[in-house]
């Protein structure tokens, strides 16, 4: 409402429409068909509250591809993102020192009891994601899960390495270098597997936007150093979660075998799906009736089959691809911000798509996509 108030050439402008937004499109137009058509066992109510959930990436997506900022506007959107860094890793210390989660004070149990009915559960009373296999309290700070969490340090870490790069000065590199490691600090909290490797990612896929090679050189010794010091300084507890999570062999990382293969078999026993609702941990899933829930494709796979993951691959490849396009067609450092931070997380969030229902990490999910249209949309100024 405040985008049509406030822009007067609102419908004097025309939008010159790009593949990705030919590709979201067509994705929430062929899943709005599985709510309106009788497909699944789910009530109508429930499909349209799932259909929901995807609508809200496109409707974020397409505020970003029609927002137009200024550098200081841009800039104060770093700020924000990195101040909440700073915020969510004060929160994390004092967790910590009292070794209790947030969530225990603020009645989140009773919430996912009173609302979706869903009973406390782990040796910490809040629900599986909040404690490692090991016991270790996997922390939060203000966040829905640690894994929320992580993937949003994924953002900050992003959006610090950019404005480190970008920094002319020593101080600004200083600065910018703390939240580096402040966003790697509250990863360590959150104890995210796939986040700490989307690191490494995002560091890989940057040396390859910059053709700073020698940044993949650094990453692959700071993996070896850091696995190196695990196995050489670390307690028995951590050496055995890295062999264990490496071979496959704890519960958690069979969990996510059980429940890719049970996706996989049903993708296969209904490529066109099983309809809205079926899987994974969104709004409006019935859980009698769920299949598979511990990786995005594969959720989207099971519920609207084969065209719909397709779409949605094709979707964030073209994310990706056209955020690196935008990044190289600007010169402006602002204007380079957002195009660089929405491709380099975009890359690393697929491990995380890999493992988990991450697009229902809202506040990541939905910042994410804003960041692609906004990315899409300088590219089509530039075009």
């Amino acid at each position: 409402m405040s985008w049509l108030l406030y822009r007067k050439n609102v419908f004097t402008n025309p939008i010159r429409l790009q593949a990705t937004d030919y590709l979201f499109i067509a994705l929430l137009a062929y899943a709005l068909l599985y709510v309106l058509l009788p497909i699944g066992g789910v009530s109508f109510l429930n499909k349209a509250l799932y259909y929901k959930n995807i609508l809200m990436l496109g409707l974020m997506y397409c505020l970003g591809r029609l927002m137009i900022l200024e550098s200081f506007q841009v800039m104060n959107i770093l700020k924000i993102i990195l101040s909440v860094t700073v915020l969510a890793f004060l929160l994390n210390l004092f967790e910590k020192a009292i070794d209790t989660h947030f969530q225990t004070f603020i009645g989140y149990a009773n919430l996912y009891q009173d609302i979706n009915g869903i009973e406390p559960v782990g040796i910490h009373g809040l629900t599986y994601t909040f404690g490692a296999e090991s016991g270790a309290k996997r922390f939060a700070a203000f966040f829905a899960s640690p894994l929320a969490l992580a993937a949003a340090m994924l953002i900050s870490f992003s959006t610090a390495f950019f404005l480190f790069l970008s920094s002319k000065t020593e101080m600004g590199r200083y600065k910018y270098g703390i939240l580096i490691l402040i966003s790697i600090a509250c990863l360590l909290f959150a104890y995210s597997r796939s986040s700490l490797v989307g690191l490494f990612l995002i560091i890989f896929f940057t040396a390859i936007i910059l053709r700073y090679y020698k940044l993949i050189l650094y990453g692959v010794l700071v993996v070896g150093l850091f696995f190196g010091s695990i196995f050489i300084f670390a307690g028995d507890g951590l050496r055995y979660f890295v062999i264990d999570t490496l071979s496959l062999a704890d519960a958690s990382s069979l969990g996510h075998v059980v429940e890719w293969l049970e996706g996989i078999n049903s993708i296969v026993s209904n490529p066109l799906g099983i309809g809205l609702g079926t899987s994974g941990n969104a709004g409006g899933v019935n859980e009698e009736l769920k299949i598979g829930g511990e990786n995005q494709f594969i959720i989207f796979g099971v519920q609207l089959g084969v065209p719909f993951l397709i779409l949605y691959i094709a979707l964030i490849y073209s994310s990706i691809r056209s955020s690196v396009k935008s990044y190289n067609l600007n010169t402006n450092v602002y204007d380079k911000a957002i195009p660089f931070i929405a491709a380099t997380f975009k890359f690393a969030f697929i491990l995380s798509l890999m493992t988990s229902n991450a697009e229902t990490y809202l506040s990541v999910a939905y910042i994410s996509w804003w960041m692609v249209g906004y990315s899409i949309q300088e590219n089509a100024k530039s075009s």
